[in-house]
């Protein structure tokens, strides 16, 4: 069965011909079956965020090939391009990317908005997709207005509510306190877990990794290793930590009392 996202021989170059470049991915393969949580981590100017925004169709690879469901994005006109992003894609960063005009309903509204689709239907998965998150008493708010948990919340509302066959997020806890961060992760497991979503995240907090089942690292450009989450999630943790010491990374600060 093919996976519902396939990368072959990934590489980005950045620069011209005949001036200098830099190579930030090289030879990158990936694979990730419908229905997966999987984490990319590596040190800072390790390729992670470039490789993210391939498969986010925002940049282009300089070669190989993307698939999602079957498709290369990449041999899309504009237009089309654009219809596929919306539909198959969605998007999760760290700084939310609320419009403050907008109200918070208005805001998780805007997908299904911009698709036209009956006012009955989009009421139908407002009320469900907010009820699950936890933020349905915040609907006529506007994002400055509530917490920075509340707007990643109302952003991974927004992300999901088109029911997009793959979930992205970039450093989506970077910007939230211990208890935020740890509700954020807990609604994504619960997204993978019950409602069967597939995600991929990148992240460079070893706690948010920890809720994922699979973790890819990347050193200078190139897949390091991976990793696999068995039943304990702090031993996957530790693991996850081990594996970021070898990388080179300094994480021994981060507190092991945020799993009680």
């Amino acid at each position: 069965m093919e996976p519902l996202l396939r990368a072959e021989q990934i590489t980005k170059v950045y620069g011209t011909r005949g001036k200098m470049t830099y190579t930030a991915l090289q030879d990158i393969h990936l694979q990730v079956e419908a229905g997966e949580f999987v984490g990319i981590m590596g040190p800072s100017g390790s390729g992670k965020t470039t490789l993210l925004n391939l498969l986010a169709t925002i940049d282009k690879p300089t070669s190989g090939h993307i698939f999602i469901n079957g498709t290369n994005p990449y041999k899309l006109n504009n237009r089309k391009i654009a219809k596929f992003r919306r539909h198959e894609l969605g998007f999760v960063f760290q700084d939310f990317n609320l419009i403050d005009t907008l109200t918070i309903k208005e805001n998780i509204i805007l997908p299904l908005a911009l698709d036209r689709l009956p006012i009955k239907e989009i009421e139908a998965r407002l009320e469900s997709t907010v009820k699950w998150l936890g933020i349905d008493h915040i609907l006529d708010r506007r994002p400055y207005e509530i917490s920075g948990g509340q707007k990643q919340r109302t952003a991974i509302a927004r992300a999901v509510i088109h029911q997009p066959s793959l979930l992205l997020a970039d450093e989506l806890t970077g910007n939230l306190d211990s208890k935020a961060a740890k509700d954020v992760m807990k609604a994504l497991q619960d997204l993978n877990e019950n409602l069967h979503r597939t995600i991929l995240i990148v992240t460079h907090d070893p706690f948010a990794a920890s809720f994922c089942k699979r973790i890819l690292f990347i050193k200078d450009g190139k897949l390091f290793t991976e990793i696999r989450r068995g039943t304990n999630r702090q031993t996957f943790f530790q693991q996850i930590l081990d594996t970021l010491s070898l990388l080179g990374g300094n994480f021994d600060d981060i507190p092991t009392a945020r799993f009680q």
